[in-house]
């Protein structure tokens, strides 16, 4: 079987305090206490055995029988889960005690946590920078989503580094978020009583995840720290909740990309603790030709150009200190270009024939085609390049000059809304003027945020979004995670969320597409706290399973690059482009380019996707396909079950048409109509329903969109 490279491309589309004794911060003064903590761990302790010192020890203040709680797990490559096992200490400072014994002899290590070792991940040859660029970004997306879901579960920021009853720092908070990434083997596997560099710990440093790799060095050291001086969050490892960050969390730095000469391996109990709080810079953008990634505190990536001032980030990193600095007087996106794709893997797939195989004597079959909505891009849109950073400045000031009294008198959040209107039909008008059109809508897009109108922050989007050539995707989900962060503490009853509710559902369905299943996540969150405010209403209800199969779509997507790469290796590997094709069909809905690498493979599934592919002219046949396709849903689960009912539905609807009044007729009556009743199980099927439950249209990008008006188009379109 051959095979267009082309579909590949789709899949390569996120703590110490400074100082213990103040007096050691300086230069010349010696080694910290920090340092001679981490030598008094090391030192063997006379009262353990040897034994002892091999096996991980359960903390004293862990509960013995915790409740389980559900986190969406990295399965390991052979196996898929869609969820495990976490003891409620993980939601909080407490650590769940590790399992005691050596792992079983039929398993290595390595089987157990789910991960290779990271001296046999390194790739053959040097990555691009542009490739780099794109890794270290998605990385820090994922660190930035599991930070979000601690936030969200404990109320609180976690603590830099877990000490033990001896008040020694034993491991860095990277270590606490593992179950928050899918990794809660390998949290299970460490001893929080002993020092990171101490055993079991030791041992498992060669396992650090993907998301802390450097994808300059691929060794057990990492580049992504908190700020940990003591004016910063995370500092004399506080607990802190976004209501302690006085400045707000939109106005402060919660973690950062530093460069290679200051990275910690990543159990470490160390982060960003500059000697200097005037010498930040010899720290930081050296990695990215044009600054330095990092997050703020309410989850929104920015990068930090190299111009700033030690002062800038400085007050960009403090919480409490209430200084005129924010977000936007620095704040820059940051840019990832498309990454090539790997000429060896186009050139390893087989070259893929789209056409069902019949014989000559054979009525031609009918095609069947998913009946989930395709993104359609509009070609003929013309958009505008975003200005410059110098034009963008210059535009800022004279912004502020015009300004100045209406944003000084807009307080309340009625005169902010607008306000906020006022500029975004002003910017419309300047058509000569792109730069200030731009810093027209940043400011109607701020101050739509601080008035919690939905309404006018979509509209915002959409005409920046139809003008300019920023990606659609990212540029609707900066503005509606802001817009989530900033209402998080209101009632959500006073908030004008409808029109953010509306625009989730086009968000999150372009986040599948682009394979972003826990940035969708994320949008799904912000959305179910505008559903109608009963948690058991249909929205609510359907928003809630969604986040849950947006994560198991997530741990698939990680295992399908896995089969992708042993396939790409192997072209004679049918398992495992038979699985690959598998998370293409079912999670993806990509049945036209998955079935075929399906029906490659071995099993039931295949044995179906053959005959899928043969096709049928007449009814009856059809529904025989339809039957085999529903005979498998019953025996599948989550996505699985919901992709092969609803190829079943598709073959079922085909033949419905023909179908004579008959027991055949009302059995594939019966059976649309159990599908039609059932709750979506995989995230397209979820996106679907929601969008019928809400009235919005998933057939359109989001750039379309905007371009055809977007919220206001939509209105006018209900109100005909």
């Amino acid at each position: 079987m051959k095979m267009k490279p082309k579909p590949a491309d789709r899949f390569h589309s996120i703590v110490t305090r400074l100082l213990i004794a103040t007096a050691c911060c300086m230069p010349g003064c010696g080694e910290s206490q920090q340092d001679l903590f981490m030598k008094h761990a090391q030192r063997d302790r006379g009262g353990a055995t040897q034994d002892e010192a091999k096996t991980p020890t359960a903390r004293p203040d862990a509960p013995s029988t915790p409740a389980p709680r559900q986190v969406a797990a990295k399965p390991s490559p052979r196996v898929v889960e869609t969820s495990v096992s976490v003891s409620p200490a993980a939601k909080t400072d407490k650590v769940p005690p590790v399992d005691a014994g050596e792992p079983p002899e039929s398993k290595s290590l390595e089987e157990i946590v789910g991960i290779q070792p990271i001296s046999q991940r390194k790739p053959e040859t040097e990555l691009t920078v542009a490739q780099r660029r794109r890794r270290a970004f998605d990385n820090l997306q994922k660190i930035n989503a599991a930070l979000l879901a601690y936030l969200d579960e404990t109320r609180h920021y976690p603590r830099s580094y877990h000490q033990n009853a001896g008040g020694v720092p034993t491991l860095s908070w990277r270590v606490e978020l593992l179950p928050y990434l899918g990794y809660e083997e390998l949290y299970k596997r460490f001893d929080f009583d002993r020092a990171w560099n101490m055993p079991p710990n030791k041992d498992l440093l060669q396992f650090i995840p993907d998301e802390y790799v450097s994808p300059e060095r691929f060794d057990d050291k990492t580049n992504f720290v908190l700020p940990t001086s003591a004016p910063f969050i995370f500092g004399d490892n506080r607990s802190t909740s976004q209501s302690m960050v006085e400045d707000g969390p939109e106005n402060t730095i919660m973690l950062l990309e530093i460069n290679d000469a200051h990275a910690v391996h990543w159990t470490e109990p160390k982060d960003f603790q500059p000697k200097s709080m005037m010498q930040m810079s010899p720290y930081l953008g050296k990695l990215r030709v044009d600054g330095t990634f990092a997050l703020w505190a309410n989850g929104f990536p920015v990068l930090l150009e190299k111009n700033l001032s030690d002062q800038q980030l400085f007050q960009a990193m403090t919480y409490d200190k209430s200084d005129a600095l924010l977000a936007r007087d620095i704040h820059r996106a940051i840019t990832v270009e498309e990454v090539d794709v790997d000429p060896e893997l186009s050139d390893s797939l087989p070259e893929q024939d789209m056409q069902a195989q019949t014989n000559e004597n054979e009525p031609v079959p009918a095609a069947v085609e998913m009946e989930m909505p395709t993104l359609i891009e509009d070609v003929d849109i013309a958009r505008e390049p975003v200005p410059s950073a110098v034009q963008i400045s210059k535009a800022q000031e004279k912004l502020r000059r015009i300004y100045r009294d209406q944003l000084t008198e807009a307080t309340k959040p009625d005169d902010k809304g607008k306000l906020a209107a006022e500029l975004i039909e002003t910017a419309a008008g300047l058509e000569a003027d792109p730069a200030g059109a731009f810093v027209l809508q940043r400011a109607a897009l701020r101050l739509a945020i601080e008035a919690a109108e939905g309404d006018t922050l979509i509209d915002a989007i959409d005409q920046r979004v139809a003008r300019f050539e920023v990606d659609s995707f990212r540029e609707n989900l900066k503005w509606i995670q802001e817009f989530g962060a900033a209402t998080a503490s209101r009632d959500a009853s006073f908030v004008n969320g409808d029109a953010i509710l509306r625009r989730a559902i086009p968000v999150i369905y372009a986040g599948i597409h682009e394979n972003e299943y826990m940035l969708a996540s994320s949008v799904a969150r912000i959305a179910n706290r505008f559903a109608g405010g009963a948690r058991d209403s249909v929205v609510s209800r359907l928003l809630t399973r969604l986040r849950t199969q947006l994560g198991a779509a997530q741990r698939e997507y990680e295992k399908s690059m896995d089969d992708l790469q042993q396939y790409r290796i192997d072209p004679s590997n049918t398992a495992a482009g038979a699985s690959f094709g598998t998370f293409l069909c079912f999670i993806k809905g990509d049945w036209k380019t998955g079935l075929e690498m399906v029906a490659e493979g071995q099993g039931d599934l295949a044995e179906v996707a053959k005959l899928d592919l043969r096709g049928a002219a007449r009814a009856i046949d059809q529904v025989a396909i339809g039957d085999a396709w529903w005979e498998l849903s019953q025996r599948g689960s989550g996505a699985y079950r919901q992709g092969a009912q609803d190829r079943a539905v598709l073959w079922y609807t085909q033949a419905m048409e023909r179908l004579p009044e008959s027991l055949d007729r009302i059995h594939v009556k019966n059976r649309l109509q159990e599908a039609d009743q059932t709750d979506g199980r995989s995230p397209l099927a979820l996106c679907v329903q929601l969008s019928q439950e809400i009235g919005v249209d998933l057939s359109s990008s989001l750039t379309s969109i905007a371009a055809k008006g977007g919220r206001v188009a939509r209105r006018d379109d209900d109100d005909d």
